[in-house]
């Protein structure tokens, strides 16, 4: 007897999940670009029907991924908010920690996709606020709120988050993805640790 129109098969979510896996792998491993709905087949070893069958179309394809990448980042984003001792602590923590997830969980290609996405369809730049970047700067407000001596203010977290993100963003998508440690490397090390200083003393500065 056919399924009835609407109703769902089974293990629709389990064969969903499968797909999402390997389009996410793919999306934070190629190259730098905007695949086609048939590239995305290609790579989940599926056909466009299918994707179509599951994603609706080629947005409803990197919807889905950036949904799934805010479910794999959200342990990270655990760990990261939790509070330190002080806020020199807090910067440092989250420099270590975070430049760990960027270079080896894909979380600087995380944003890359939806940066390059986002910058092309309003939908998906909005759904990147939501699921990836916006995340990721309430974590680091997260972390120092739980932290002793942070800003008070939460407008004042708002604007460290910002502060604390984006330079180690900036650094590595320049370094790792635009061919900058070849052409103009830094020497990350002595980077991140005059960032921490000023970050943390402008922190500092603020509580007193």
């Amino acid at each position: 007897m056919p399924r009835p129109v609407g109703v769902r098969n089974h293990d629709f979510e389990v064969k969903r999940t499968a797909l999402l896996d390997a389009l996410t792998e793919f999306a934070l491993t190629d190259d730098l670009r905007r695949p086609s709905l048939r590239q995305f087949a290609i790579a989940a070893d599926a056909s466009e029907p299918t994707l179509r069958h599951y994603f609706g179309d080629r947005q409803g394809v990197v919807l889905a991924i950036l949904e799934h990448i805010n479910k794999r980042a959200r342990p990270l984003w655990e760990v990261v908010a939790t509070g330190s001792p002080d806020t020199t602590t807090a910067v440092e923590e989250y420099f270590r920690i975070t430049k760990a997830g960027m270079e080896h969980a894909g979380f600087a290609r995380a944003h890359a996709f939806g940066l390059i996405e986002g910058m092309a369809d309003e939908t998906i730049g909005r759904a990147y606020l939501d699921t990836v970047l916006d995340p990721a700067l309430e974590t680091v407000a997260r972390k120092l709120a739980a932290t002793p001596g942070g800003p008070e203010d939460a407008e004042a977290r708002r604007a460290a988050a910002f502060m604390i993100l984006s330079p180690l963003l900036v650094m590595t998508l320049h370094q790792e993805l635009l061919g900058g440690r070849l052409s103009s490397p830094l020497n990350e090390g002595a980077f991140l640790d005059q960032l921490k200083d000023w970050l943390a003393s402008g922190l500092i500065a603020q509580e007193a």
